[in-house]
Order: structure tokens, then sequence, then C-alpha cells
């Protein structure tokens, strides 16, 4: 029976909330943010619409690219208000999304027109257990203040983004990258459990083995609003680390290839040590990358000497430009900024960009023709003078080769390259080329088309953040109407939804079919609609209720669902 709680009517209730809106045309902006303001006014909720002074500046995200159009945003301060939120958003037909710090490189924080944003500022609690070694922060909370807890408490370091101003929830359920991951593992992959509350005020904690938590790593903002999470901490290996540039100088697109499947080869041998981190270069030439080693600092020369000697048979200018140790917290600022020692991770900064990124495995590592197409289509090729390109390969490999694709409902197993390509607007101030995410699309093109060899890499873009791979002989079609969930084991190879292939087949790929509850149906689905087969948490099971959605707007839009805030989330 569908209790108040069950995850039937809590998925089909997101689904207005969370995803993409189902309601009327009718309903304006203006009019539902007059609907919210009296609701919330009503309920003690602070509270703003368009009309007050401040609403530019609350409404301004990191990403200047997009603009976004909310009806309202609330700012609760305590959990039952958020609660009184949720019933507002409710009574409004209104969509209602949580906005953390505001970096989301799609601006998902702000929803959808129409929206209520619930800004999670006032819970940056932050608390850490000597007993567990844990340390638990709130929903609003960024990664500099967090980090600095940590450490100044115990002397303790989690893994985070290259940013201390970033969101460390948003960070932390999805791509989140950092300098230390390639030994200690994502942000995603050290979380221990997460605090949530359901569209219905109901508080729920996921912890490890709950279907609800393998759902959060990798689709945590699909399911309700992050109150907390909590995180694995570990003890730095040794009091300092090492920061190293490495340089070939400038060099064609075959030596700049060949360098980086050098790279590729050294990091998969028993020479490199996953306390080595490194980001090379990919706006070039000349080509260079910023590296760390968490190792001992007095084997660094001897463990980057195999990278020197095979660089150097490339290019004979490579060399080691700069080699610095530091204290580890030092570092630390190094790596994410100023702001890890001030209020807030510091300020919020912005720019006008796009960016676009790709993920490939130690089970399907570049080629050299691979490599040299990434540079000739990429770095080599613009030619665009209101755009700043920028980009970088950041070496990732490391303990991921110990983690399958089932683990999270994000797909990150064996990754061992994030590669990632975008453009700035050259003016700071001014707007985005109207043709710019076009023109970065088709300089990205030869990497994901079919008939590249380079097609193999998983892709990922900035308009549609999915991780694909290619469909292998003989794998299924689905439909584009109809799936019906699977609560089987989750083995990398297998999809949690079972395909028919009764109508208008199109290719499924495995990689872009993840938990069927968090809305990844992607691919599968069309603009008609699709149905979907609900569970109920208390008994663990699938009572069978099928639901079916039809949706009016851009299944574009049902993609950005799943991701969290920061899919790439370095700045």
């Amino acid at each position: 029976m569908d209790s108040p709680r069950s995850f039937g009517r809590f998925v089909v209730t997101s689904l207005f909330y969370l995803a993409p809106a189902l309601v009327g045309a009718q309903d304006t902006t203006a009019s539902k943010g007059a609907a919210l303001q009296a609701c919330l006014t009503k309920a003690g909720v602070r509270n703003i619409i368009s009309t007050d002074p401040t609403w530019a500046n609350e409404t301004t995200g990191f990403q200047k690219r997009i603009k976004v159009d909310p009806a309202a945003l609330s700012f609760p301060e305590t959990k039952d208000q958020i609660a009184l939120s949720l019933d507002c958003a409710r009574n409004a037909s209104a969509k209602a999304t949580a906005l953390g710090a505001h970096h989301s490189f799609q601006a998902y924080g702000f929803g959808d027109p129409g929206s209520l944003v619930i800004s999670m500022g006032a819970f940056d609690a932050v608390s850490y257990d000597e007993a567990t070694q844990r340390v638990t922060f709130g929903g609003g909370s960024h990664v500099g203040p967090v980090a600095k807890h940590a450490w100044d408490t115990a002397g303790r370091h989690f893994p985070h983004v290259r940013s201390a101003h970033v969101g460390l929830v948003g960070s932390c359920i999805g791509g989140g990258y950092g300098s230390s991951s390639r030994h200690l593992g994502t942000p995603m992959d050290n979380l221990e459990s997460v605090e949530y509350m359901l569209y219905n005020g109901t508080i729920v904690n996921a912890g490890k083995g709950s279907d609800l938590f393998w759902a959060a790593q990798g689709a945590g903002a699909s399911y309700g609003i992050i109150l907390s999470a909590t995180t694995n901490t570990h003890k730095p290996l040794f009091d300092t680390a090492v920061n190293f540039t490495l340089s070939i100088g400038t060099v064609d697109s075959t030596a700049a290839a060949k360098a980086v499947i050098a790279i590729q080869d050294y990091s998969l041998s028993k020479d490199c040590p996953d306390e080595l981190a490194l980001r090379w270069s990919l706006s070039g030439p000349p080509y260079s990358g910023t590296g760390y080693f968490y190792g001992n600092p007095d084997d660094f020369d001897k463990v980057i000497a195999p990278l020197v000697t095979s660089l150097k048979a490339i290019a004979p200018n490579a060399t080691v430009l700069q080699k610095t140790e530091l204290p580890f917290w030092d570092m630390e600022v190094g790596v994410a900024g100023a702001g890890m020692n001030q209020p807030n991770g510091g300020t919020l900064g912005g720019r006008s960009f796009y960016t676009q990124a790709l993920t490939t495995t130690t089970d399907h590592p570049l080629t050299e023709e691979q490599a040299k197409i990434l540079f000739e289509s990429t770095t080599l090729a613009f030619d665009r003078k209101d755009l700043r390109k920028s980009g970088f390969l950041d070496l990732w490999g490391g303990v991921s080769r110990d983690i399958s694709d089932a683990d999270t409902s994000y797909a990150h197993g064996k990754n061992l390259w994030l590669i990632r390509w975008e453009a700035n607007a050259a003016d700071a101030n001014g707007p985005f080329p109207a043709d710019g995410p076009a023109y970065m699309k088709a300089s990205s093109s030869p990497l994901r088309t079919p008939s590249s060899p380079a097609a193999s890499p998983s892709a990922v873009s900035s308009t549609t953040p999915t991780r694909s791979s290619p469909r292998p002989s003989g794998a299924p079609v689905c439909t584009a109407t109809t799936l019906t969930a699977s609560r089987s084991s989750r083995p990398s190879t297998t999809p949690r939804v079972s395909l028919s292939t009764t109508s208008r087949p199109s290719p499924c790929l495995r990689r872009r079919v993840l938990f069927v509850n968090s809305l990844l149906l992607l691919d599968c689905v069309s603009d008609g609609g699709f149905l979907i087969q609900t569970w109920e948490p208390t008994c663990g099971t699938w009572p069978g209720k099928q639901i079916h959605l039809f949706l009016s707007t851009s299944l574009s839009q049902l993609q950005t669902a799943w991701q969290g805030r920061e899919r790439n989330g370095d700045e």
C-alpha cells in the first residue's frame, strides 16, 4: 500500500518539483511569484521575488551565460521552514529546487523558469566526530570552511574540488574531482551518509547499503533537499606535499599526442604511484602540466624520472620547470585558493562560459590517433577572437581501478582521463556569443561521432551531462515509450532497467541508463512519455505500480536531474 512516506508517492511528486514542469503554460512566473510570496510570508519564511531590490544579486550564479528565471527564492533557517517552503511550492503548483553555492556550470540550482528556489545558505554547520573520524556538514556548506574545520580540529583531509567557494554537497554527489582523488577517491566516493528532506517534509537518513544512498551518489539532487552529508576524512601520508610543473614546450600535434600517450602509459605502469596527480593543458601550444605529489617528498625526483625520460624522447626540451614542497595545509590553499582560510570559502566570482567534458577508462585508453584528433580539433583549430579557449586533461586512474560502474549511480569505474574543453567570453562583462555553444560542440564532434576512431571515449557534454559507452553488438534496443524497473543485482554490465523492444527502437547506451527513480532515462524515452515502476523502501520491493507520464518539455531538461550540481566542479 502506498504510505505517506512511500517512494511511490515521492517519485510522482518529485517529477513536479525536481524535473521539468508539467503545469499549464498559463501559470506565469510572475503570478507564481506572487502566490509563493504570499504563502511564504504567511508561513514566516523570508523570501524575495523579482520586484525586490536584492533579486539581481541573489539570482546571480557562477555561470553568467545562462539567464535564470525563478518565481521566488526562500531563505529558510530551520528544517521546519524548508518543509513550509515545499508546502508553498505545492500550493502554487511550482517546482522546488535547492540552491547551494551558486556554482553549477548549468545553473541547475535555480531550476526551470517559475521554480521556487530554496536557498540552503543558512545550513552551513560543520562537526567532526572523533570516534568515526568523519565530518558532517550542512547542505549549504562551502568547501573551504569545512576543509579548514577538519584540518584545524583533527589535522585531517577529505578529497574536494579545486575551489574553496564551491558548494560541498553539490560537488560530492556527482563528478567532483580533486587533486588527492587518485589515491583517496573522489568526494563522492568518500561520502558515508546523506540526510534528506523528501517532498512531503519527511526526513530520512540514507547510509551505505541502502538504495537511496546508492542513488544519492550521482543522482542526489533528484530525490529531495539534502540537509546534510557525512564524509570520511584521512590523515595525510606526510606533513608536506610537492607541487610541480612539467613542460614539453611548443611541439606539433603529433608530438603533443605522443606526450599524452607517454603520460598515459606512465600512469598505468608500476612506476606511477597513486599519490601523484597531474593536470595536462589542452590550451597549448606550448604544452605543460601542473601536478601534486602526496607521497614521500624525498622520493619525488625518483618517481617523476621515468615520465621525464619518456617525454624527453618526444620533446628534447621536456623538463620539470618548477618543484615546490609545502606544508600540507599550505598546499591545500595552493590547490583551492585563498578562500580556504576565509569565511564561506571566499567570493563567488563567475564568468560566461561553455564547457564540454569526456571521460575515458583504463579499459579503453586513448590511442595516439585519438589524442592527435583531440588536439587538432580543439586547441589547434580554435580561431575565435570573441572567445578565450581553455581546457585540460585530468589524470584520473589510481583507486578508480577498484571501482565498478554499479557501485554508485554515477558511473565512474576505471576512469582514466577527465578531458575538459571550454571557452569563455572574451569580454568578461559581456554576453557569450550566440553561436558559441554550436561552435564548441562542432570542435569536439570528431571525438563523439560514431565514424571517428576517437568515438570510444565516454562522451559527456555540458548540455548533455551523461556518460555513454558504445553499444556492444547484440545489446538491447529500447522503446521510446516503455521502461520497467528491475531491482536485481547491480553488475556493471547490466542496466538497472529492463528494456522493451516493442515500438520505435533506438540504441540504448548502457551507461546512460541508471537508477530509474533518478529519472536517468535519457536515450530511452521520447517526448511522448514513458512508464516507470516505483518501489517501496519500507519493504525494499517493487510493488509493480506503473506511472505513465507525458512530458511537454524537452527531455534535455530531464537529463539534468541526475547530475547533482558540479559535474566537473573545479571552479
